[in-house]
């Protein structure tokens, strides 16, 4: 396999309006309960101030107007929320901080436009110059997806410099995520020192950010290069060593197995042995062979690509050129309504000239063609769970744990196995008290990435109630897991996620609510391990274990902190 180089010019960003269709493209589905579309706008409002502090600003964009249209428009619209008093006190907490999300988008906008605009003239300055060739295509042929075809549409990929496959490069994914976890935690306790009000939390994420961003641009890329540099000098030793080596016994070759060292995978163009793979706008349209992915969604399904959903109707979202004050807070109550209006920059900072940062290519592709980003994953963590779990598994009762996380260069890391309150059966385990895991996971700024769970009696396989669970997490985030531990048969693990299409729409379109119950498909699920899903195990992956069942004392349980 010839090692992926970083991919300089990944083309021309998105403008407001393609980014703002993109952030309408799911469906609202009033079957899935309330509790997991809260669940849903914690990981968007989480999510994005993670692209924000990454200077994703295209991302961002994306994920806080797709969380202003569901906490605004749509989640009063569920019949829980008119039934039940503690859904309409959990969207009255939302109002608390919708302010803040709407001057992140007000502050975003007219970076993203001159940015654009940029783009547009420096187009406009090539096509005049003599020799310059006009491009027919913009992507790899028909039935041919590959992440050079969905780079130019991602906003998560439009902001980068440097795109790379995590496969080759986990190693410096890993690296590069600890340096930027370690810096947003140091952030977090620095704030909590000074004994905010509650109030004013989820302003302290963001606003800071904005006080010295273009000055974080320039540091992060130093550190990014610092650690290039590292890897290519490891890589150019390597390969000298190995060129120095004396020609080996083929019998004593033949004899032992040959353990190649362990390379950085990546490479860089001066490295004579070394073969770079270039990636640019011109090169979208050539006939080299592309990577083996999905067949292409249809051309309508291709316009929505971003959500794992294809939409029932267009959802109502605020057209980007309309002021933010026109989404639909006329329909309120005064008290439900933000406790103090956005305070605007008296002067917008100007963004860089060249975009920066890097990015981690899409790991693997749904069924429908919709690119998934990487997902790291310690290895040690599920011994560690099934340490923790065993005492009901010598019971024969099942047992559950939420795996969070973050985002980072647009990867996914695992860094905390939280253990919830949880009712436990020998054929199920419920999550109980939900409030107090969204609770601690916005306190600590973590994602919900997935679960695992143990079967201590059955196989390892997805139940249907296994698949219900599990289609709660992927409603958007389509690369959330399921870790399924079944320790007393062979297989005894497997990583699975729904398909789509078919199995997280049927799934979420199944009104069955009897415990075990059979659906009308198969292929509900596949498995999500690379390859050739996209799922890494690291060893150097740390993490953390915390418990908040009642009574827990997290002291006693082994640990180690990312």
């Amino acid at each position: 396999m010839v090692p992926v180089t970083d991919d300089e010019g990944l083309g021309r960003p998105l403008s407001v309006k393609e980014i703002s269709d993109r952030a309408q493209a799911f469906e609202w589905n009033a079957n899935i309960p309330f509790k997991h579309w809260l669940r849903t706008t914690q990981t968007l409002q989480q999510e994005a101030d993670m692209y924000l502090r990454d200077h994703n600003f295209s991302q961002a964009y994306l994920l806080y107007l797709r969380y202003s249209t569901l906490v605004v428009d749509l989640l009063k619209t569920h019949p829980e929320y008119k039934k039940s008093p503690d859904a309409r006190k959990e969207l009255q907490k939302k109002f608390l901080t919708i302010d803040v999300v709407f001057r992140n988008l007000e502050r975003i906008k007219p970076i993203l436009e001159q940015q654009y605009n940029a783009w547009k003239k420096a187009e406009s300055t090539q096509k005049t110059k003599p020799g310059h060739r006009e491009q027919t295509s913009t992507g790899t042929p028909e039935g041919s997806p590959s992440y050079k075809q969905h780079a130019s549409k991602d906003p998560a990929l439009s902001y980068a410099s440097r795109l790379l496959d995590a496969g080759e490069n986990q190693d410096l994914a890993v690296e590069l995520a600890q340096k930027e976890i370690q810096r947003r935690d140091a952030t977090r306790k620095a704030t909590k020192k000074n004994g905010e009000a509650h109030w004013e939390q989820q302003e302290r994420r963001t606003a800071g950010f904005w006080e010295n961003w273009t000055q974080d641009i320039a540091e992060q890329q130093g550190e990014d290069e610092e650690a290039f540099r590292k890897q290519m000098e490891s890589t150019r030793r390597t390969l000298d060593q190995d060129t120095n080596l004396p020609p080996t016994n083929t019998r004593h070759t033949t004899d032992r197995p040959h353990n190649p060292p362990s390379v950085p995978s990546y490479s860089y163009p001066k490295l004579a042995r070394s073969v770079p793979v270039e990636y640019s706008p011109q090169h979208l349209g050539s006939s080299e062979a592309p990577l083996s992915q999905p067949a292409r969604p249809p051309k309508q399904e291709a316009a929505r690509y971003y959500s794992p959903l294809v939409p029932e109707r267009p959802v109502k979202t605020p057209h980007p050129s309309e002021p933010l004050a026109h989404l639909r807070l006329d329909n309120l109550k005064p008290q439900e309504l933000p406790s103090r209006p956005p305070k605007l920059p008296d002067s917008q900072p100007e963004p860089p000239k060249k975009q920066q940062g890097v990015a981690f290519k899409p790991a693997s592709y749904l069924e429908n063609g919709e690119p998934i980003r990487p997902v790291f994953l310690p290895r040690q963590l599920r011994r560690q769970f099934l340490e923790i779990a065993s005492e009901n598994t010598k019971r024969g009762l099942e047992m559950c744990g939420i795996l969070c996380g973050t985002a980072v260069n647009n990867a996914l890391f695992v860094r905390c196995l939280l253990i919830p309150e949880q009712k436990c059966t020998s054929d199920t385990c419920e999550t109980e008290n939900e409030a107090s895991m969204l609770d601690y996971c916005m306190e600590e700024d973590l994602l919900m990435l997935g679960w695992i769970h143990t079967h201590p009696t059955q196989t390892c396989f997805m139940s249907s109630r296994d698949l219900h669970t599990q289609s709660g997490y992927q409603i958007m985030l389509p690369e959330s897991i399921a870790i399924v531990c079944a320790p007393k048969f062979r297989p005894s693990y497997g990583i699975f996620r729904l398909t789509n299409p078919p199995g997280l729409s049927h799934v979420l379109n199944c009104t069955q609510s009897s415990t075990f119950h059979a659906h009308s498909i198969d292929n509900l699920y596949t498995g999500a391990e690379n390859p050739p899903g996209h799922v890494y195990e690291h060893d150097s992956l740390d993490f953390y274990v915390q418990d908040i069942r009642p009574g827990a004392r997290n002291s006693a349980v082994p640990s180690k902190k990312f």
